[in-house]
């Protein structure tokens, strides 16, 4: 892929490239050293999100993006599964690079084809919950690909409640870490307009409705098919989220839609315990 990429770069106007995969993560790049990797990091997940989001709402998939901003622009071109993302002086001829970024687009997608992902620490070796929960801790927002690989080494019927606690365990520290010094008014919608929300912006799409998280493309039942709903971490996490927040009654935390099973979003109902 890189030298792939570094032909992109030899095009008047570009100051580097990078193709990230489905889920926002960053597969290989060619920059300059003046972009921090935290901040190509989440505008990887940014244009990921966003592709994903415009492929549901138009019901077809996106060809390009051409984004113009201020100091530069970015041109997006969907891969096989990902994006290679182009980022250009605004005043770039967009059909000169075109030229080259087209062809390496299509070597791109068959380069993606044919390598099969590099397996996780966590697929090849099992950890307990406890010791991933911290590893999240430092790895969030970078978190789906973790959790989807502890997943798959779960038996089925121990499934839903080892990832509800996960997430729940999770929630919690990343409250203490993040959201601690917020002084958040005791109700269930400040909470989620606070905390929930931008706890689970950086890595799916969400909004609030009422005392409801809708989350769009949900990452953690991405392509599966299920009877009933599935993101247990997710679930779990929202509630460790909630019940860590001073003041508030414990909350329970219910999924009762998801993709997984055929929903178009996935949605969290927070209800107070009696």
């Amino acid at each position: 892929m890189q030298e792939i990429l570094e032909d992109i770069c030899s095009v008047v106007g570009v100051t580097g490239c990078f193709v990230c995969d489905a889920e926002g993560h960053i597969l290989s790049s060619s920059l300059s050293g003046k972009i921090v990797p935290d901040d190509l990091s989440t505008v990887s997940r940014t244009i990921s999100q966003t592709t994903a989001g415009l492929t549901t709402a138009r019901r077809r998939k996106v060809h390009e993006m051409d984004l113009l901003f201020s100091g530069g622009r970015v041109v997006v071109k969907p891969l096989r599964e990902g994006c290679l993302c182009i980022l250009c002086s605004r005043q770039i001829n967009v059909p000169l690079l075109n030229l080259t970024a087209n062809v390496a687009a299509r070597k791109l997608s068959g380069a993606m084809k044919e390598t099969p992902p590099a397996p996780t620490q966590d697929a090849t070796q099992p950890t307990s919950s406890e010791e991933l929960s911290y590893r999240l801790l430092e790895a969030y927002p970078d978190i789906v690909r973790p959790v989807v690989d502890y997943e798959t080494t779960l038996a089925d019927d121990q499934r839903p409640q080892s990832l509800s606690s996960l997430g729940h365990r999770f929630g919690a520290m990343l409250f203490q870490r993040r959201y601690s010094s917020l002084r958040v008014p005791g109700s269930t919608k400040q909470a989620l307009d606070l905390v929930v929300i931008p706890a689970v912006s950086p890595f799916a799409i969400a909004t609030a409705q009422g005392d409801t998280l809708n989350v769009l493309l949900c990452p953690f039942c991405r392509n599966t098919s299920s009877s009933s709903p599935r993101c247990h971490f997710l679930a779990g996490f929202v509630e460790g989220l909630f019940n860590s927040v001073p003041g508030l009654e414990e909350i329970r935390v219910t999924e009762t839609r998801c993709r997984g099973q055929g929903d178009e979003t996935c949605s969290f109902v927070a209800t107070k315990q009696a």
